[in-house]
């Protein structure tokens, strides 16, 4: 039974958390108008890789897909390429209980037996609850002091460690908290055995989940104002009371629901706001990491799709798909604090040509081709120590306000499942299923 269309939802954003939560919302019979602008949207074209743990994702992703859909999935292991060159896999086992990550950490061969002897003697005391994994939303070791401190060496850092939470977080180990290292990999690592198990989706985050979310909309009964200017937040007291849109125009609304970037929900907040609360004054605290990916086109390999997380390379990850006729696509990403380096498409060119040979030597130079240059700017959350502290809850201090992002406090790195997780909190305050 769906709500009598009495109350109203305004969205700002048709991001992937505001697309989800205008659909559920008009399909719950709430009154639902989406603003969007040019400025806030983004072009995701990167593959998307998931882990079994991701659920709200993959719950997402199963009532888009309808069952003629040509879209596939390919289950994949988790490889490392080693500073020397060897090529190691992380597969997970279907081992009930603890024994699946054992048996997995054990078999793992980018460890050192000394490495991996010394983790699962923490993890043993942490299951006699000798130890404990860092947790504490004031942690202010980062992740690499951490894992020194653990037994973990310095091999293990830059050959596993640091490629790993670059992939799961997009940040570097000598940077990221060391509370948010445990939250990322406990996860799919330290969990069921299912929750391991990565997979990649054919698309990008456009293709799977945008465009069709965007599609449904007019089914749904949501009504989508495309916005030429910024729209105008008026508020009074502790809530917004209306927003004037650039043809003069004004809405409404019994909830108003941001699912913008951060830096782009402080462009619209008056000053008087940014100093009077500490929720949003932290907003303003938020760094970002930029993404640049560059895609070339060589002959094609037996073995694709793949993935391989890189170390002592330009680039922290290399993703192989498989192309039209004879030939692969291969994307080389790397997240960086400061894009202003003065690095030409071509310079990147050249630097993803010669970690690509390093890494198959049997590709010559002239069988590679560019295709593109993909930068993101203020792609993703940078988690140094202390940035749990500023992450906003989806409550805002204005009673009619909420707040989704993946860059928002849901326990996830700012990625995919941190989106969706966040819609779904907002969802529920709005229709009262939780406080």
């Amino acid at each position: 039974m769906t709500r009598p269309r009495t109350e109203s939802v305004l969205i700002l954003g048709g991001t992937l958390p505001g697309l989800i939560a205008a659909n559920e919302l008009a399909r719950q019979g709430y009154r639902v108008t989406l603003l969007d602008h040019p400025r806030w949207t983004s072009n995701a074209r990167s593959p998307i890789y998931l882990f079994g743990c991701h659920r709200r994702t993959w719950a997402l992703i199963r009532t888009l897909a309808p069952a003629e859909s040509p879209h596939q999935a390919h289950p994949l292991p988790l490889e490392f390429r080693l500073p020397d060159g060897r090529i190691v896999s992380y597969r997970s086992t279907s081992l009930p209980g603890s024994l699946h990550w054992i048996a997995g950490l054990v078999r793992f061969r980018g460890l050192s037996w000394q490495d991996r002897w010394q983790l699962l003697s923490y993890l043993e005391r942490v299951w006699e609850q000798e130890a404990a994994v860092p947790t504490s939303l004031v942690e202010q070791r980062t992740a690499a002091a951490w894992l020194t401190a653990i037994g973990q060496s310095q091999a293990s850092c830059d050959a596993v460690w640091d490629p790993l939470v670059r992939f799961l977080t997009g940040n570097r180990l000598a940077a990221l908290s060391a509370a948010t290292f445990a939250k990322a990999v406990a996860p799919p690592f330290l969990s069921e055995s299912s929750a391991a198990q990565l997979t990649l989706l054919d698309g990008s985050l456009d293709d799977r989940l945008i465009a069709p979310l965007a599609a449904a909309l007019a089914h749904s009964g949501v009504t989508v104002l495309p916005q030429r200017d910024l729209p105008h937040l008026h508020f009074e007291r502790n809530a917004i009371a209306q927003v004037r849109l650039c043809d003069g125009a004004t809405l409404h609304a019994t909830w108003y629901l941001s699912a913008l970037p951060h830096r782009h929900l402080l462009a619209l907040l008056p000053d008087r706001l940014l100093t009077r609360y500490a929720y949003f004054s932290q907003i303003g605290e938020l760094r970002n990491r930029h993404e640049l990916t560059v895609e070339l086109r060589g002959p094609r390999q037996e073995r694709a799709p793949r993935l391989l997380l890189l170390s002592g390379t330009s680039f922290e990850r290399l993703s192989v798909t498989a192309a039209e006729s004879e030939s692969s696509t291969f994307r080389l990403t790397l997240t960086v604090d400061d894009t202003s380096a003065p690095q030409t498409d071509e310079d990147l060119f050249g630097l993803a040509r010669n970690d690509l040979r390093s890494i198959m030597p049997a590709i010559q130079a002239a069988a590679l081709h560019p295709i593109a240059v993909q930068r993101r700017d203020q792609a993703l959350l940078a988690l140094t120590p202390g940035t749990a502290l500023l992450r906003p809850i989806q409550r805002s201090p204005m009673h009619n306000l909420l707040v989704a992002g993946g860059w928002t406090d849901t326990g996830w790195p700012d990625h995919i499942e941190s989106a969706v997780v966040s819609a779904h909190r907002c969802i529920e305050i709005i229709t009262g299923l939780v406080d």
